[in-house]
């Protein structure tokens, strides 16, 4: 027996427990009867807050739902502004039948904020027994732009519940309302775009049959307070809006009362003896907050209910005592074996890791105890280890091995921090890919992309790049680290050529698929920057920072469908190397002086690359092509409508007539205008690169950066319109 209480924790820990828990219980007992009054009536006040903070808390649900009634209506208004009545009425007047909660509800408007010629429109419903009746608020006889449902909510511009009222030509009743602000559009907090509001009721009559539901105490009963302390529910219908917590103290010259009503109106939460004060019996009043109003709930409870167990609560304090000392014992050993039984299995399982074993499962220990924290950490320490048997493969998707075997076999791999070293960067983005797929179903978008991307991502690994991230449609990446390369500029050009002649196979699988025509511009620059383990020590990534990544971004922009942009550092190390189209040369914003460009055609050696050239001189059309064009900036469009016309056309660009001044380098979108075209559809995006002014009108030369597939056979037909 005493070798088995020495190697058994069970045993241990079930005589420790039960010797210190016997001990501590006796006295106890003995000690405690003389103050068990005291104590027992703390208990009791501690039960009747926690049960009026609960019952004040479900009041508070019920506010809640109403508001959201109100808010729904709002935010749906405001992002829908078709100003049809019926399906306004009908929207209104199901919100009130749906929602038993809700006594009534209206959409209120702005002189102008439903029809355009009304000074007030302000559809109502309310409940009338079984049925739901209507009413127009807009009426002679009720101004409701005075009323503080209203005129605080547009004041404030916020949300509001009002003070109870009687809505004499409304509702006809005392209630209060939540009123949510309408707004002309998406944007909140605008008093300008201020549009109306969306309201929903409560009766009091149906709050108060509320609060007497709530059953704390036999023979106590429930009331709420507004802010100023007037009584919003009472049991005595005649006091709801005729009195005050604070008239009833004077009437009563109850301090304490008087004292809980001024805490009950600071939105405090307490528990206090008021005497006879509320009731003929000696009562203590319990109160907590009801924040979405700022009211209180009271609730009153009999002192000699609350208090009605201390004598039995003494005869049965032995009983239960003995009672608890066996289930103790009971709940000591098995809590004992619970704890023992894991520790076991895992002391079994540190013995197979040893040997090298790692198919080690502990996911059925789920108690949450430290034991259980315990075996979560045993868990993924385990992982941990299998994580390092693939850790190279699973990086090796994103990054090259070379990159990965550095982080993980470098004794400094896994810190944060840096270096600066010159690296070739290259940025590619696609063009109107966000437009082009609004439309498309989640799953085709999807679908859409990683084809796109498992291309790119592969051509990067060939060529030994490094991706420091993927952001939609876009990817930057660096070549030149973590290990050293001579040729990380011609690496990087002969990537983006490689990624450029990549899109024909990908738009030739779109084409059959009936996806949109897609077109990428690239941009490489060789530039300082630092690199390395960047982040936080719970979240870090291996990547680039620096002037010159922004630069790169720059020359993307800069950029049209097909091309590949590099800068003038990267252009003087490798030109020995490139075939070049032509040489830009554009003012960049931030960028002192101007900057040339260069667009690469093909690369000699061994890569030995070159892009196909395209048809891009425009053809003269028989007839002009009437479109409708928005002006993008920074991938934001534009809502002004612009109407011009297409003269000319090949099979990347457009040359556009405008009857104002057009920019060079904007980014626009286009959309077919012209009747001859019903069928057509779709729409195209591209960038202004060459602007001059006729006598009557601006021509611009648009090159095409992105079709639908609607308007993809129109642009690749370049001898007829």
């Amino acid at each position: 027996m005493l070798s088995w209480f020495r190697n058994s924790i069970v045993y241990k820990m079930t005589f420790l427990v039960m010797g210190t828990a016997s001990l501590v219980l006796g006295f106890v007992i003995a000690y405690s009867y003389h103050y068990s009054y005291e104590m027992i009536l703390k208990g009791s006040e501690t039960n009747a807050r926690h049960l009026t903070l609960s019952a004040a808390r479900r009041i508070e649900q019920e506010f809640r739902s109403v508001a959201k009634v109100a808010q729904g209506l709002a935010d749906h208004l405001s992002v829908n502004l078709d100003n049809n009545e019926q399906t306004l009425l009908k929207l209104v007047k199901t919100s009130v039948e749906n929602n038993p909660e809700v006594y009534g509800g209206g959409a209120i408007f702005e002189p102008g904020g439903f029809f355009k010629d009304r000074i007030a429109y302000a559809p109502y419903f309310y409940k009338a027994g079984n049925e739901t009746r209507f009413v127009q608020l807009a009426s002679p006889f009720y101004n409701y732009f005075q009323k503080d449902y209203y005129h605080i909510t547009r004041l404030l511009n916020r949300p509001t519940w009002s003070d109870p009222y009687f809505d004499e030509g409304g509702g006809d009743i005392l209630m209060v309302t939540f009123s949510a602000p309408v707004y002309w559009s998406k944007t909140r907090g605008n008093p300008e775009d201020f549009r109306g509001i969306a309201t929903s009721d409560i009766s009091l009559e149906w709050l108060t049959s509320l609060v007497e539901k709530i059953q704390v105490v036999q023979n106590g009963f429930g009331f709420i307070i507004s802010d100023t302390g007037i009584f919003v529910t009472h049991p005595v219908r005649e006091d709801i809006m005729r009195e005050s917590i604070f008239s009833v103290a004077e009437e009563k010259n109850s301090l304490a009362l008087r004292e809980a009503g001024r805490k009950m109106v600071l939105n405090h939460s307490g528990f206090v003896d008021i005497g006879t004060a509320l009731t003929p019996q000696e009562s203590f009043l319990a109160f907590a907050r009801i924040p979405s109003t700022g009211w209180s709930l009271g609730v009153v409870l009999p002192r000699e209910e609350l208090l009605a167990d201390l004598v039995r609560l003494h005869q049965r304090t032995l009983l239960l005592a003995l009672t608890g000392v066996c289930l103790l014992f009971v709940a000591s050993y098995l809590l004992a074996r619970s704890m023992a039984r894991p520790l076991l299995r895992m002391s079994g399982a540190a013995r197979k890791i040893a040997t090298g074993d790692l198919a080690v499962d502990l996911s059925d220990i789920r108690s949450s105890d430290e034991v259980g924290q315990l075996a979560v950490s045993f868990e993924e320490m385990v992982e941990g280890l299998r994580q390092k048997e693939f850790i190279r493969d699973t990086f090796g998707r994103y990054l090259t091995k070379e990159v990965v075997q550095q982080l993980l076999e470098s004794e400094d791999g896994l810190k944060l921090g840096g270096e600066q070293r010159e690296l070739s960067l290259m940025m590619s983005d696609l063009r109107g890919f966000t437009s082009l797929t609004s439309f498309m179903a989640p799953e085709e978008i999807l679908t859409f992309l990683n084809r796109y991307l498992g291309k790119m991502v592969e051509i990067l690994m060939n060529h030994r790049g490094v991706i420091d991230e993927i952001i939609g449609d876009g990817i930057l990446a660096f070549f030149g680290a973590p290990e050293p390369m001579k040729d990380h500029t011609v690496r990087a050009v002969a990537c983006a050529l490689n990624m450029q002649a990549a899109m024909d196979e990908i738009n030739t699988m779109n084409e059959l698929d009936g996806y949109a025509h897609l077109e990428m511009g690239i941009a490489v620059h060789t530039g300082q920057v630092v690199v390395g383990n960047i982040g936080s020590e719970k979240r870090s990534k291996y990547g680039v920072v620096g002037s010159d990544v922004n630069f790169t971004g720059r020359i993307e922009g800069y950029t049209v469908g097909g091309q590949v942009l590099i800068s003038d550092t990267a252009y003087q190390l490798i030109k020995e190397y490139v075939d070049v189209r032509q040489t830009l040369t554009v003012q960049m914003k931030g960028i002192p002086g101007m900057v040339t460009l260069y667009d690469i055609r093909g690369m000699k050696g061994p890569y030995n690359i070159v892009l196909k050239d395209r048809d891009e001189s425009p053809k003269l059309l028989k007839k002009e092509i009437v479109i409708e064009v928005h002006r993008l900036h920074k991938k934001v469009m534009d809502k002004t409508k612009i109407f011009a016309r297409i003269t000319h056309k090949s099979q990347t660009s457009v040359i556009v007539l405008f009857d104002r001044k057009i920019e060079t380098w904007e980014d626009i979108r286009i959309k077919l205008a012209d009747d001859d075209y019903p069928s057509r559809g779709g729409e195209a995006f591209g960038k202004v690169i060459h602007t001059r002014q006729l006598e009557n009108a601006w021509e611009a030369t648009v090159r095409v950066t992105s079709l639908s597939p609607q308007l993809y056979q129109l642009f690749k037909d370049t001898g007829s319109d």
